[in-house]
């Protein structure tokens, strides 16, 4: 695919993405109006917590290790380092964080740099909270919740069909 327009070839190929599961760090949700139209004011705090960091720092490291392995080595660019690879990467717009000039120079500033969501978000609408055990909504008549948001915890891959149980 084309990766930007500072890139002047194709690349066939993927990447390799690494999640840190269970993150300990927790974000803010806060809703700016009343209207279901404005965009709510999101705060994630990605790594916050700094053993989420040494998560993700680790789990880079074995993406390292996979793609220098052997048995991956049909499936990449022989002439490109491991260091390249990262490079690439890390110029990807993959986010809206601000890089730094030596994102991929250490794996803790890549984590830092090129850190998104996949838009699983969720416990923006607490059950007990916002909606009672049947996930109708505490005061509203004949509404109901039945999304990631009232999840108290991510189920730990594609919540789709977690939602479609509970629909």
């Amino acid at each position: 695919t084309t990766i930007g327009s500072f890139f002047d070839k194709r690349l066939n190929g993927g990447i390799i993405v690494q999640k840190v599961a269970r993150p300990l760090s927790t974000g803010h949700l806060e809703l700016r109006s009343t209207d279901p139209n404005e965009t709510p004011k999101v705060r994630f705090n990605y790594f916050q917590e700094p053993e989420d960091l040494r998560n993700c720092v680790q789990g880079m490291k074995t993406i390292i290790n996979v793609v220098n392995s052997k048995a991956f080595s049909k499936f990449r660019y022989r002439t490109i380092s491991t260091q390249q690879l990262l490079n690439v990467v890390s110029a990807l717009p993959l986010n809206q964080r601000p890089r730094h000039f030596d994102t991929a120079s250490s794996l803790e500033q890549f984590c830092n740099d090129t850190v998104m969501t996949f838009w699983h978000h969720h416990g923006g609408c607490q059950v007990g909270k916002v909606v009672d055990e049947d996930y109708k909504v505490i005061g509203v008549d004949g509404l109901r919740v039945i999304d990631a948001s009232t999840f108290s915890f991510t189920p730990g891959t594609n919540p789709q069909a977690t939602v479609m149980m509970l629909g």
